[in-house]
């Protein structure tokens, strides 16, 4: 009979022995019950691959192949679920650092999640979700800080005040240091707590959707259609100067084009004293940067250089909808979304003073 290709079913651990030679056993599947996947593991459906796979089964670190954690040393069935004996490896600090992990959680009354590779070859003929017979090719190690360090928070990201607060006691124990974690694992665990704390005094914690990091939306610089269009209005003379005003526009969306463009005629004609009074205080009320139509205010990811938005809070104040709308098609640049920060200059604050873009507009 044909193996299926390879699945990975979750399963959250019952319970686990750790000691400190690094010897861990855990309970890593369900039998009886339904999994992840929507299929059930009859009794003895782990008995075969156990007796003749075990010598070339792996212990992952979050399915990273290239993360091995240890060695399995046996498995069995046991009071309803698929319990394996593993050793970690302790001469690796991801080793150390994951069994650090399973003293916190143990010493906390938690337990880490853990998944197994593996794939259905029997199943039974009347009820396609029992499987008679499993190939088990690995069973990993699943942590909140291991492959996304964001993960804690991203788990949580609908959980009461209550829930966050208990997450952030646990978060204070666990950068405490006496579990063994490195420096490194520390540190993560102290950012993660500020990030809690900061929520729970009402701050907008964000993910960024193309590199999964979260940050304070607040402590970046807001920027918006308008503080684009007025940057490079005013980089407008510095180009003229530079000989490189075709290359530097070209670079722009041809909306932030059309404004800057509207905003040196604006100058241009108060500059050269054709309208009267009224009508050039209307100009100037006109390109401010407060009146210039905002499309989404948004901040960049500090970590990767992309657009996020406020409505894509993780936890404190949540958008309507996370979804931007009438977007601009791109942050000043039409072109690549991320491949380095582009020359900044100061945003305008409050009302832009056209006038003070420059005598070099003036024809």
């Amino acid at each position: 009979m044909a193996i299926e290709q390879m699945k990975s079913l979750v399963y959250k651990t019952k319970a686990n022995d750790v000691d400190e030679k690094g010897i861990v056993t855990v309970a890593v599947n369900g039998i009886g019950v339904k999994d992840s996947q929507g299929d059930i593991s009859m009794p003895g459906s782990f008995d075969k691959t156990l007796t003749e796979h075990i010598h070339k089964m792996r212990w992952f670190l979050n399915h990273k192949t290239d993360q091995l954690l240890g060695v399995p040393l046996s498995g069995k069935e046991e009071n309803g679920n698929l319990v394996m004996v593993g050793k970690i490896n302790l001469e690796k600090q991801m080793g150390r650092d994951v069994l650090a992990d399973y003293k916190l959680y143990a010493e906390n009354g938690r337990t880490l999640e853990h998944s197994i590779g593996v794939s259905a070859v029997k199943r039974d003929e009347a009820d396609k979700s029992k499987v008679l017979e499993w190939k088990m090719w690995e069973y990993s190690t699943l942590t909140a800080w291991g492959a996304n360090p964001q993960t804690f928070l991203v788990n949580i990201k609908s959980a009461t005040r209550e829930q966050v607060e208990e997450a952030a006691r646990f978060l204070s124990k666990a950068a405490e240091g006496k579990y063994g974690h490195s420096d490194e694992r520390l540190n993560s665990f102290d950012m993660e707590l500020k990030k809690l704390l900061k929520a729970l005094d009402g701050a907008n914690i964000v993910k960024c959707p193309y590199c999964g990091k979260e940050f304070d939306y607040d402590e970046q610089a807001e920027r918006s259609f308008s503080t684009q269009v007025l940057e490079n209005a005013a980089m407008y003379a510095r180009w003229i100067a530079e000989d490189r005003v075709s290359e530097e526009m070209h670079k722009l969306t041809p909306e932030i084009q059309a404004e800057v463009m509207a905003v040196l005629q604006a100058v241009n004609i108060m500059k050269a004293g054709g309208v009267r009074p009224t009508e050039q205080k209307a100009l100037v009320e006109l390109y401010t940067e407060k009146n210039i139509q905002d499309a989404m205010t948004y901040v960049r990811c500090p970590h990767c250089w992309n657009k996020v938005y406020k409505t894509m809070t993780v936890i404190g104040k949540t958008g309507e909808d996370p979804t931007p709308k009438n977007e601009p098609s791109g942050d000043t640049h039409e072109k690549g979304e991320g491949g380095g920060k582009p020359e900044q200059t100061k945003a305008a604050e409050g009302t832009f003073d056209l006038l003070s873009l420059g005598d070099c507009f003036a024809q």
